[in-house]
């Protein structure tokens, strides 16, 4: 029963920074004050480049390996912690304290 809490709680972590990198990639829009608006418009250089993804190719490309780091660094985290409990265990039954002794 606890383990199925964690894997919950795990999951609702996981969606939750895809929702939140979703929201804040996934803006198409540019927001900028008017002040800097009229100052782009006024350039000589008539160019107007906007970092985005070219097509949607790109896009998902950039979603996927944001879901690929946030999975990467969820499942690092998870062998983290059953390392720990697993050196906890040992250190429990003294595993080593015998080779020090002699």
């Amino acid at each position: 029963m606890r383990k199925r809490k964690k894997s919950q709680l795990l999951l609702i972590c996981i969606l939750g920074l895809l929702a939140f990198s979703l929201l804040v990639f996934g803006t198409d829009k540019q927001v900028m004050p008017e002040k800097q608006n009229q100052q782009i418009q006024t350039q000589q250089n008539p160019e107007k480049i906007i970092p985005s993804p070219k097509n949607i190719k790109e896009r998902t490309a950039i979603y996927v390996f944001i879901g690929w780091m946030w999975v990467s660094i969820f499942v690092l985290i998870y062998i983290l912690a059953h390392k720990i409990k697993e050196s906890d265990r040992i250190y429990k039954y003294k595993f080593f304290s015998e080779i020090q002794n002699k």
